[in-house]
């Protein structure tokens, strides 16, 4: 209950605070004989003083740190699965602690948790309670531009593995996963987590499992692809798409720029794909709208000079005009996206609706989410635009997008 981690945390707080004064002398006798580089253990100290808990101590200290998060009631159910899908990482790198802390960041991974939530519950809907008789063989999941891959991990704990084959974790910044491939540069990113050695200590005799890679419920496999470059997005619709024998579910979460352009005419060439989930993030460069480019999805085209503008992230810092003032420019990327999706006969009825949504707890509203679905139905599939507010504060990328081929998972695809 609320109460219970408030007062958990209290009490979590308080003992930290003992720990570090009666640590503060040590640490200074430390000081004065510090020891070489080479023998210093890795430090452990977090702000967000995960190390040392229980795995319900954890858990109840996670619900605390989500409990005000955009969407954490709309998609209980969610946070509840994902909440228990870290716990199950933190146990499988329990000993790592390299690992573990360079993949638990608590901030990154509520954020990734936050803007994944509706994905998270389509696919579910869509794997989880769908028992359609047409689906021939377990699906493979990919997962465009995935970073460290935080959405296929949590999918990878929360789904069945007798439906899903593997997901297939797309970047650039991936090294080559090949058997030449013995050491990682400093320009790619960590995999440990994935194909990392699991420590020797922490092998039973029976046990012979000697890296991360088998000990995932659902296999994660990395695929380094530029999908700006036409070459890999060959490469990617020869050996991924076209030797795919089960249906694809296509996940694109948080694309920049002109990358979306490049999922949207993935979902539409490869009819194997079944869903198609999109959440485009930032405008595409104003390199497009001075070059006088035209942008072209599907039977659709539009001006880059509509939806090109200036301004880009240097990590937390935004450098560009004031973000407010691109809404209207990301609104009709987003539309412009959405038209370029194509169910073969873009001829479909439209339907529209808007919902609100209350959630009421001890008297208090603790969320209130208005969100607008745009929904086209064709007799080939669905596609929809809805609106979540998962970005409060002056954010405005709240825009998600779904298209299903038939025959579809009613659950998703109801509006009332």
């Amino acid at each position: 209950s609320f109460l219970e981690v408030s007062s958990f945390t209290t009490k979590l707080l308080n003992q930290h605070s003992r720990n570090t004064s009666i640590s503060a002398s040590a640490k200074t006798a430390r000081q004065s004989q510090p020891r070489p580089q080479s023998q210093r253990p890795p430090s452990l100290t977090l702000p967000d003083l995960n190390y040392g808990l229980t795995d319900e101590e954890f858990r109840l200290w996670l619900l605390n740190e989500v409990k005000d998060a955009p969407g954490r009631n709309t998609y209980d159910a969610v946070f509840q699965d994902s909440i228990q899908a870290i716990i199950k990482w933190r146990q499988r790198f329990r000993g790592n602690p390299m690992v573990w802390k360079r993949i638990f960041k608590k901030d990154r991974v509520i954020k990734e948790l936050i803007e994944s939530a509706p994905i998270i519950e389509n696919v579910k809907r869509l794997v989880i309670h769908n028992n359609n008789d047409d689906i021939n063989g377990k699906y493979t999941i990919m997962d465009l531009c995935c970073g460290k891959g935080y959405l296929s991990m949590f999918l990878s704990e929360i789904l069945p593995s007798d439906k899903v084959e593997r997901f297939i974790l797309i970047d650039k910044a991936w090294a080559i996963a090949s058997k030449e491939t013995k050491e990682l540069k400093p320009h790619h990113m960590n995999w440990d987590h994935i194909y990392g050695n699991i420590p020797s200590s922490l092998l039973s005799g029976d046990d012979d499992s000697s890296t991360y890679f088998t000990t995932w419920p659902i296999p994660l496999y990395t695929s380094k692809q530029d999908l700006k470059q036409s070459c890999n997005q060959r490469q990617m619709k020869k050996h991924i798409f076209n030797k795919t024998k089960g249906p694809i579910i296509l996940l694109a979460v948080h694309l920049c720029g002109t990358l979306s352009l490049k999922a949207v005419d993935m979902f539409n060439t490869n009819q194997n794909v079944k869903l198609f989930a999109l959440k485009p993030c930032c405008l595409p460069p104003m390199i497009h709208a001075q070059r006088g480019d035209v942008f072209k999805i599907g039977n659709h085209e539009f001006d880059a000079q509509e939806v090109c503008s200036n301004g880009s992230f240097n990590k937390k810092d935004w450098s560009g005009p004031p973000r407010w003032h691109l809404q209207p420019k990301f609104d009709k990327w987003a539309e412009n996206l959405f038209q370029g999706i194509q169910l073969d006969d873009d001829e479909g009825e439209e339907a529209s609706s808007v919902t609100t949504k209350e959630e009421e707890a001890g008297g208090e509203t603790r969320e209130k989410m208005k969100g607008y679905r745009r929904l086209i139905s064709s007799q080939n599939g669905s596609k929809a635009k809805d609106e979540i507010i998962i970005q409060v504060d002056g954010g405005f990328q709240n825009t998600y997008m779904f298209a299903e081929r038939k025959p579809l998972t009613s659950s998703i695809w109801e509006t009332s």
